[in-house]
């Protein structure tokens, strides 16, 4: 049962990116939005079986489902299916307007089914290797995704996530490489060496100066992919440049893919050297992300690279959590993980519509957003406030337990720092966008038709982000603590 779940979360959206790469536009989203479905429902019920029942493993040890890629598993599923389920009609209107040709409708579904298939894959893995192989393999067809408009600076954007992305991948495979050799001597040459929970089993015995360095590389490798200061610069041009629902996957799914496999290491990191050295090095590069991001975030004037700067600092906060540890921070990190990616992701669906309207990215250009967009208007506007931690709003709650769990485990000062910098983040996130809500647009534009299908993929995850935040229903605090225990001594 469980490897069947596994193979049908992979292969529903990997089947169907093959089969609508020649169906015209109506169809091709059908398809799509069906494959992605019953991938996600295979992806829902298995990570509801480590729930309910503890780890779940099959295939002769390759799937290793705990309660934190569990958690991982279901924000891939829920985001994957709200971007695809947007993508007819984000794509209609480009057709319409001449941005795209007929025939790259398919092109777009068959690249963006592929990339949910290997999102999906990577928290079902156990060994270290094959995560990496499955990331490698959504950096690869995400670049071609960033580039699908192929203007010059789509191009130019592509190009600057291939090439950091690759060298950032490469970092991480030298990691890899690196973990392998210092179980070789406990382990042997054995195929499941870098099997994760064989890892955590012997991480006291590990050589502690290999374990070092393949953590300082997974660090900076899967660091690139998170968005981590100063390994950044390719996420405001990519996520900028991406069709809306492609931004939604990367900064909602994507990042926290990356930083799921970089806490992989540093739980082997904590086994084998103590809980500092890997903690220090988290908190550091946590703190510095955020304290990047804001001025670029005062400063910025193109609407999606502000929400690109907005997740390098939700990223910041995650990575400083991590490296926070005790019981309240990873509380607040497991909380945070799941909200920050559906808020995100309605946030640039949001704007990708705002965008296609005013025909600019441009701050400046944007005027009376509420009124000329009845779903997207509010969406955004709503979605920057839950991320932003405006209460009620689960992103808030989250933001709380890791500052106040941070001082608790004795980083009283990193968390002030953090809570003073996200609070001008807030103002400088809220200003922009209270600035584009109101007001008279400087050409005369008809209102967007209103859509309840659109309204209710918008506000569906939002409401969740804001009932979380003041409601913890029963099976989601069981889940929360069971992720929570992966997180603070790697069982489950």
């Amino acid at each position: 049962m469980n490897e069947a779940l596994a193979l049908a979360a992979i292969l529903f959206p990997a089947l169907g990116g093959v089969a609508v790469l020649r169906l015209p536009l109506r169809q091709a989203g059908a398809v799509a939005i069906l494959a992605v479905l019953g991938g996600a429902t295979a992806a829902l019920a298995l990570a509801w079986r480590a729930f309910d029942g503890g780890v779940v493993t099959a295939g002769g040890g390759v799937l290793r489902l705990d309660a934190f890629g569990a958690w991982v598993l279901v924000l891939v599923a829920l985001v994957a299916l709200v971007a695809v389920a947007s993508s007819p009609r984000y794509l209609a209107a480009e057709l319409a307007e001449g941005r795209i040709a007929p025939g790259d409708s398919g092109r777009y579904y068959a690249l963006t089914l592929s990339f949910v298939a290997c999102l999906l894959a990577v928290p079902m893995l156990d060994n270290l290797g094959l995560i990496w192989v499955a990331i490698e393999a959504a950096t690869a067809v995400s670049t071609l995704l960033v580039g699908f408009y192929r203007t010059p600076a789509a191009l130019e954007a592509a190009w600057k996530y291939l090439i950091l992305g690759s060298v950032g991948i490469g970092f991480a495979l030298l990691a890899t490489l690196l973990l392998y050799a210092s179980s070789v001597e406990q382990l042997g040459e054995t195929s499941d060496a870098l099997n994760w929970s064989r890892l955590m089993g012997i991480a006291g015995a590990l050589d502690p100066t290999l374990v070092r360095l393949a953590f300082l590389f997974a660090l900076a490798g899967y660091g690139t992919k998170i968005g981590l200061v100063p390994f950044h610069t390719w996420l405001p041009d990519a996520h900028s440049q991406a069709p809306s629902p492609i931004s939604a996957l990367l900064s909602g799914v994507s990042l926290a893919i990356a930083l799921y496999a970089l806490v992989r290491f540093h739980l082997v990191a904590q086994g084998a050297l103590g809980p500092d050295y890997s903690s220090v090095l988290l908190v550091a590069f946590g703190l510095l992300s955020l304290a990047v991001a804001l001025p670029f975030l005062v400063a910025q004037g193109d609407l999606k690279r502000l929400l690109a700067y907005s997740s390098i600092e939700h990223m910041g906060l995650l990575t400083l959590a991590v490296g926070f540890g005790g019981r309240l921070a990873l509380l607040g990190a497991t909380l945070h993980i799941v909200a920050h990616g559906l808020a995100k992701a309605t946030a640039f669906l949001a704007a990708g519509d705002v965008v296609q309207q005013y025909g600019t990215r441009r701050l400046g250009r944007m005027r009376g957003v509420m009124a000329m967009s009845p779903e997207a208007g509010p969406g955004l506007l709503v979605s920057a406030f839950l991320i932003g931690g405006l209460p009620p709003s689960a992103v808030f709650a989250a933001e709380i337990a890791i500052l106040f769990g941070g001082m608790q485990a004795g980083w009283t000062v990193p968390a002030a720092v953090a809570a003073l910098l996200l609070a001008l983040a807030f103002a400088a996130l809220a200003a922009h966008v209270v600035r584009i809500a109101w007001g008279t647009p400087r050409r005369r534009m008809a209102p967007m038709r209103p859509s309840a299908a659109q309204a209710g993929l918008l506000f569906a995850p939002l409401a969740l982000v804001a009932v979380f935040g003041v409601w913890t229903p029963e099976p989601l605090a069981r889940a929360l603590d069971a992720v929570v225990v992966v997180l603070a001594s790697g069982g489950g």
